[in-house]
């Protein structure tokens, strides 16, 4: 009964726009949802070919168990696979088989609908869907596991759901301003730490003939998780706001957090290409790596690519200036986190790959290779692009991205009213535009 009821759940609720992260980024429509459950019917359930027997659900063969590990960073892939061989070295008697498939999300909504659990998946415990789960028994409490005191204080608290642990967390990753270092220095040009600093710097950029900003306005995504954020650094409690105008107890036009967050976001599009609607991530991650521009907007998972396309850019994350001339905290979200299923057959050896995963060592590797700051105790962080976001981070100088408390759907419907506002310009539309669909989804929220 219990897993008819959270299937139910789960069709209905991972409609919702998951904090992007490391490649894994959704805001899954009915429609996305479809076309992925066609395609894991296509691929015996959503397994890799690897993956597609009934070997893959924890079953014993002889002495030698078998655990499926069900991997929703699809940009990891290889470095699993790298810590699963050092971890099956170590216990020959438990073999872990690697589930990663595109828009993983979905896959797993129908996976679990059909009653096919995965023993072990990474999830994103701060978003609401993964909280819905552990507060109706999908996951295992592994509390009492002394591995769990690897994990700083501060990130073990907030992944927690009413006080106890259903998950490892591994990594955090940012959201922040990357900047082209080399620009900066060349140009006698002043990293900025304010939000006048950062008009100033790109008007410094433009009047010498240099691109200040890049943007990716052609998909409504990245612009949406650049309004969240920002919405968030300015108020670092924006869902709050949300709520207060979705009951009508107020309208955006007398609060003054939307109206900053739009005339933000214009301002700063003065310095950027003349058609940022027609340009896509790929194009603005590589207008960073050829020295074309000299800031972008973007999640600490964009690094990594811009480094992979030119390897000696010399470029760093540091924290977005508030608009408001407030604190600039960073929003982040835990990055990389591992549950047991309560369906899992074997949580002994379940839990022996989580302690393993929590280990200084494998999260030295980890860290070394994913390379978002880690959360686990005795990891040296050895990136220097991030290292003022992992300054920011152990300080505790972050709030949660505010859309893992947003309901299932907000953002992707505020996406079109954002891309409307950086066409037209129009601020009052905007915030009407805003005020509707925060009745539509807050008006029912506690």
């Amino acid at each position: 009964m219990k897993k008819k009821m959270l299937a139910v759940l789960l069709a209905g609720t991972m409609a919702a726009s998951m904090t992007a992260c490391g490649g894994s980024s959704s805001s899954n429509t009915a429609e996305t949802t479809a076309a992925a459950t066609e395609a894991a019917k296509d691929n015996g359930g959503g397994q890799t070919e690897a993956a597609k027997t009934e070997d893959t659900k924890s079953t014993e063969s002889g002495d030698k168990v078998t655990l499926e590990l069900y991997l929703q960073k699809t940009d990891v892939v290889d470095i699993f696979q790298e810590m699963i061989g050092q971890f099956e070295e170590k216990n020959p008697d438990i073999h872990i088989e690697l589930t990663c498939v595109p828009d993983p999300e979905t896959a797993l909504v129908t996976r679990i609908a059909s009653n096919d659990y995965p023993d072990i998946v990474t999830i994103w415990p701060a978003e609401k869907f993964y909280r819905d789960l552990m507060r109706d028994g999908a996951l295992m409490d592994i509390s009492d596991q002394a591995f769990m005191d690897q994990v700083s204080e501060g990130t073990r608290a907030i992944a927690q759901y009413d006080g106890k642990d259903y998950s490892l967390s591994m990594a955090m990753s940012a959201y922040g301003l990357i900047v082209n270092n080399q620009l900066f220095e060349e140009n006698g040009i002043e990293k900025p730490q304010t939000w006048d600093q950062l008009i100033d710097a790109a008007k410094a950029f433009q009047e010498k003939g240099i691109q200040a900003f890049t943007f990716c306005d052609k998909s409504t995504e990245p612009l949406g998780q650049q309004a969240e954020r920002m919405s968030g650094i300015i108020n670092n409690d924006i869902t709050s706001q949300f709520k207060k105008v979705g009951k009508g107890e107020s309208k955006w036009a007398d609060e003054p957090e939307m109206k900053t967050l739009a005339e933000a976001m214009l301002q700063i599009r003065e310095y950027g290409q003349a058609d940022t609607l027609g340009t896509g991530s790929e194009d603005s991650l590589n207008d960073m790596a050829t020295g074309k521009a000299a800031m972008l907007l973007y999640g600490s998972w964009g690094i990594q690519t811009i480094l992979n396309l030119n390897p000696d850019i010399d470029i760093e994350m540091i924290a977005i200036p508030n608009p408001t001339g407030g604190e600039s905290m960073v929003p982040a979200s835990i990055d990389t986190a591992l549950s047991i299923t309560e369906a899992c057959e074997n949580k002994e050896a379940a839990l022996k790959f989580l302690e393993f995963m929590s280990t200084t060592e494998t999260a030295q590797f980890y860290a070394d290779n994913e390379q978002n700051p880690p959360v686990i105790k005795g990891v040296n962080y050895n990136r220097p692009q991030l290292q003022s976001m992992a300054d920011k981070l152990n300080a505790g100088e972050y709030f949660f991205s505010p859309s893992v408390y947003w309901p299932a759907g907000f953002r992707k419907s505020w996406e079109a009213p954002l891309q409307q506002l950086v066409m037209t310009k129009d601020v009052d539309a905007f915030m009407n535009d805003t005020d509707a669909i925060s009745v539509e989804y807050f008006a029912n929220e506690e």
